[in-house]
């Protein structure tokens, strides 16, 4: 199995003879400081609460783990690189009396030191130095006129989760799509079943560019799952996963209407016409990636066994971070104004606002009947998983009085089949989470707590006209009334994939975003 590298803080690997880029060093440190003090902030919809119960927003640890972890890399770097440790020893002893300062001194939620700031940017630029923006991989598009980006995302993550539930049940059923070696390595026979698997945070870390026969992308993903044992009993893991998609350059997306379908790759045929890698359908390979992505590797880097916390909070450490924008992204979104005048930035905040709006009534009186019409299915999910929780808690988290404050453009990607503008929203409100007999677990009733999100916004290539910022139904007209699967209960539509209007696809928090 092939080996990635990756920052020697996700992967906790020996320090004996490692060998570090001095900036790496540096950046590691600021960043176990930061996970120190964001340890968990509060919940807000969709993605304001950590999956790991650790450090909102992404990344293991914490704690007790994360101190030793410091102090091992403090230690190192003094008596293998004195001239880099000492100064780092510094920031960071300057760092925490800072903290204690701001501890004892901060009036509101919405504060940040300019230690923590200064922390946080040099995490997001190592991440982002990590990261391969999105907008990069549309140079598959020269190879493929139909991929999509939004669409390969949404395969991905289905494709993730049922290598997951394979590794209990058996990779039979999609051995058309998953590398034969990694596939009898994956499989563990003590587990029974593999379920709950809600995605938090993905990025792309690897593309291998369009100029091989074999297309490679890199994903890092976040995840909650819960691992059922055959010896009885069950347990919810955090996990971050690297997962590798390979396919042929030859090859060509699925349409959109297969994303979320595990055919064959092919010629679309049901899986149960797939033996083993040959379909008896079209009596082709369909294997290794000829026809559709294959998965050849994925590797754990992290796994603690633990749940996500409900009622704790710390404060804001993104917000005063500058906006990262794409240099692009103005002239893209240009591009969508001329293929439909009607659209324009008001009209898009009109519908960002009513969107908004209508999550934060969803997410305080747990109802995500009430959000369904405007999220995709995998951010429905996991709205649902966390709702879910709540409810098993007894307890709500209410966002009070919300509003937003401002919105900036941040990124925005088109394709042959959708359009996606991410935006960084900066809201405040009154954020606590309540129990069911009234008592306040966390937060306040009477401080609002200002915080920023990038939020992005998917519809249909092919749409024209002015977003609705109503209660009506884009299809038929009828009152909004919206089943699980995202189809109006009244003319079967299906509403909730971007054909007819902007729908809410992705929250990511502002500390950990990277463009």
């Amino acid at each position: 199995m092939t080996t990635t590298s990756c920052p020697p803080a996700v992967c906790r690997a020996s320090w004996r003879g490692l060998r570090i880029h001095p900036a790496w060093l540096v950046a590691a440190a600021a960043g176990v400081a930061v996970l120190l003090v964001a340890a968990l902030a509060l919940a807000r919809p969709g993605g304001g609460h950590s999956f790991s119960g650790g450090s909102r927003g992404g990344g293991g640890g914490g704690g007790a783990e994360g101190i030793g972890l410091l102090i091992q890399l403090l230690i190192w770097l003094v008596f293998r690189h004195p001239a880099i440790g000492i100064p780092v020893v510094l920031i960071v002893i300057v760092f925490f009396i800072g903290k204690a300062a701001l501890g004892a001194t901060m009036k509101g939620w919405s504060t940040t030191s300019a230690a923590q700031v200064t922390a946080v940017q040099q995490v997001q630029r190592t991440m982002r130095a990590a990261t391969i923006p999105r907008v990069q991989l549309d140079q598959l598009r020269s190879l493929d006129p139909e991929f999509s980006v939004i669409l390969f995302e949404d395969f991905a993550y289905f494709l993730y989760a049922a290598v997951q539930r394979a590794r209990a049940t058996g990779f039979e059923s999609i051995a058309a799509y998953v590398a034969p070696d990694l596939a009898k390595a994956l499989r563990d026979p003590n587990l029974v079943d593999v379920r709950g698997i809600v995605i938090g945070a993905v990025k792309i870390v690897g593309f291998s560019g369009t100029q091989r026969p074999t297309i490679t992308v890199e994903l890092e993903l976040e995840a909650n799952l819960v691992e059922a044992f055959r010896t009885g009993g069950e347990r919810r893991f955090y996990v971050v996963d690297r997962l590798r998609l390979e396919r042929s350059a030859q090859a060509r997306s699925r349409p959109p209407a297969r994303t979320r379908i595990l055919d064959c790759p092919n010629c679309g045929a049901p899986l149960e016409a797939v033996r083993g890698a040959r379909c008896t359908y079209c009596q082709q390979d369909v294997g290794y990636g000829r026809f559709d992505w294959n998965v050849t590797l994925l590797r754990n880097l992290s796994k603690e066994p633990r749940g996500p916390l409900l009622a704790s909070d710390t404060p804001e450490v993104g917000t005063e971070l500058p906006t990262i924008v794409d240099p692009g992204a103005a002239m893209r979104l240009q591009l969508i104004q001329q293929r439909d005048p009607t659209f324009t930035w008001d009209v898009l905040s009109a519908r960002l606002a009513h969107v908004w709006g209508e999550l934060q009534v969803a997410w305080s009186t747990r109802d995500p009947t009430r959000i369904r019409p405007y999220v995709t299915d995998n951010l429905f999910q996991s709205m649902v998983y966390w709702i879910d929780l709540y409810l098993q808690q007894r307890c709500r988290n209410v966002n009070e009085n919300a509003r937003i404050i401002r919105v900036d453009l941040a990124n925005v990607l088109t394709d042959a089949t959708y359009d996606a503008v991410t935006v960084r929203l900066f809201a405040t409100g009154l954020d606590y989470t309540m129990a069911d007999d009234g008592r306040v677990l966390s937060g306040s009733r009477s401080r609002p707590r200002t915080y920023s999100e990038y939020w992005t916004l998917v519809r249909g290539t092919s749409r024209k006209g002015p977003s609705r910022g109503d209660t009506s139904c884009p299809s038929c007209g009828a009152p909004l009334k919206v089943g699980m699967a995202g189809n109006c209960e009244y003319c079967q539509v299906k509403i909730t994939s971007g054909d007819f209007d902007w729908v809410l696809s992705r929250i990511e928090q502002d500390e950990v975003y990277a463009g």
